[in-house]
């Protein structure tokens, strides 16, 4: 629980520094007065001035925030009218809001970057067992991570892929995996689970992928290529959400992703990479919806300005923040709550 505690708060303080730097970044150059740039929240321990930009560590070390003035407040007497937010053009507004989720994907892409450059590209699985789910077939018979399988129903194990999908078309049928763990030759009888989602039978490993080296070049080309489909997996997700493909009791709220984070932190380095690399683009994706209190429902009000040639005002800009803000936290306690009662549910 403490691993999973700490890597959650690690993680998402990450991918908030990311994307509250990128606000920051656009506010700065285009000459919008930054009040702080804060990590953390609640009362205040220790506050650095850089020119007219505090720099603050909160008693709460998790997630980040960048106050920039007319943002929230439009009443701010002490700041010229030209350095603040609703002062800006609409493409200044624009960037400010989009660079926040954009800086989440580029992190994504230069993660996903650097473990193809310095790992290689997974070409294909191994037969030996990287991770085991808890509570899962696989763990409850006794199968270990380092376990190598040898065969499956008498059937030599040559190429990995091929056997999981035997794996695959056997939910309910008794299997008989014979696996080599250290210079032991071991047999288990293990009945793959029906997956009701996917409509295959998981037994509930994952075996070690094999890494290919490759040149800086193509590390970038995967990089691109890998993130584009995070960001495309997220959209189908999306799709899949509104369309009832997937239930809202799907999904994960802190409590849920903290003990994801702890599952990823526990499997290794490169598997939580991973998923800081996933975390990162559908966060980044998420806060580009054109729902008020997200940075893509700023957007839309650019976008109004744009058509109407005239400022939304800024304090029914605000209202309507407020009340996203409201609905999105209502939806997030019940996203909670679900995320406790999934902890205490028979599995």
């Amino acid at each position: 629980m403490l691993i999973a505690i700490v890597s959650f708060i690690v993680v998402f303080t990450i991918v908030a520094v990311v994307h509250e730097f990128g606000h920051f970044l656009v506010a700065k150059r285009s000459g919008i007065l930054v009040h702080e740039f804060a990590l953390g929240f609640g009362p205040r321990l220790l506050s650095i001035r850089r020119g007219e930009t505090d720099y603050s560590i909160n008693l709460i070390p998790i997630l980040a925030y960048v106050k920039i003035a007319g943002e929230e407040d439009e009443t701010e007497p002490a700041c010229p009218e030209d350095r603040k937010y609703y002062s800006k053009s609409p493409l200044i507004k624009f960037l400010l809001s989009f660079f926040g989720p954009l800086f989440n994907i580029i992190l994504a892409f230069l993660i996903l970057t650097l473990i193809f450059l310095f790992v290689g590209v997974p070409k294909e699985v191994s037969n030996e067992i990287e991770k085991i789910s808890p509570d899962s077939p696989a763990a409850v018979v006794g199968l270990k991570s380092g376990d190598k399988v040898i065969s499956i129903d008498g059937k030599p194990v040559i190429k990995m892929a091929a056997s999981i999908d035997y794996i695959h078309a056997h939910p309910g049928k008794v299997l008989l995996l014979k696996v080599s763990r250290g210079d032991k030759t071991l047999s288990f009888s293990v009945t793959p689970k029906l997956d009701e989602k996917l409509k295959v039978g998981l037994i509930g490993f994952s075996p070690k992928p094999i890494y290919v080296k490759v040149s800086p070049l193509s590390s970038l080309y995967y990089g691109i290529q890998q993130t584009f489909a995070m960001v495309a997996l997220m959209f189908i997700i999306l799709f899949k959400l509104v369309t009832g493909g997937i239930s809202i009791r799907d999904l994960a709220g802190p409590v849920g992703i903290a003990q994801i984070t702890g599952t990823y932190a526990q499997s290794g380095m490169l598997n939580l990479l991973h998923f800081v690399a996933f975390l990162n683009v559908n966060i980044g994706v998420i806060n580009l919806l054109p729902l008020p209190a997200l940075d893509g429902g700023r957007i839309v009000f650019v976008l109004i300005e744009l058509i109407k040639r005239k400022p939304v005002d800024i304090k029914l800009e605000n209202r309507i923040n407020q009340a996203g803000l409201y609905v999105l936290l209502a939806l997030m306690f019940l996203v909670t709550i679900n995320d406790i009662l999934r902890l205490f549910r028979p599995r």
